[in-house]
């Protein structure tokens, strides 16, 4: 099993996701460059959908990817805001944002995060996510 993950000016490799997700995003980061860097790595699929490996750090990774599958690596965001209200928590503000130069070559990626279900909590769509549970997601795919 294989799948290839497209980045940078249109450059691609082959990974083997027949391996935890820790050790597959590890390599994903090691062989495409940013070792160096504190970038949190994901994945998404060709039409934009985040795929939150990093939610599932010791799971088996094929248990999420496709077999022979083309992959978007993508950058996740993390940032903390806090609220004005007392005794209120502060929540994180979280951005994916592509790390393919040219997404010309998908005219359907429209960059989303999953939600699980419905729920009154969830507001507003689009390019830029949605809300939930105190987390702000949102996708800079322009």
């Amino acid at each position: 099993m294989f799948i290839t993950v497209l980045y940078g000016d249109e450059e691609s490799l082959l990974f083997n996701p027949s391996c935890t997700v820790v050790n597959l995003l590890d390599n994903i980061r090691e062989r495409c460059g940013f070792s160096d860097s504190g970038n949190i790595l994901d994945l998404t699929d060709q039409t934009g959908l985040v795929l939150e490996l990093t939610d599932h750090q010791s799971d088996n990774a094929s248990k999420y990817l496709t077999q022979k599958a083309e992959y978007i690596l993508v950058e996740k965001r993390v940032q903390q805001t806090s609220t004005s209200e007392p005794n209120s928590s502060p929540s994180q503000d979280i951005t994916y944002v592509p790390l393919l130069n040219k997404l010309d070559k998908f005219p359907n990626y429209q960059m989303r995060v999953a939600q699980p279900s419905p729920s009154p909590a969830s507001t507003g769509g689009g390019k830029h996510g949605k809300t939930r549970k105190g987390k702000r997601r949102k996708a800079n795919g322009d």
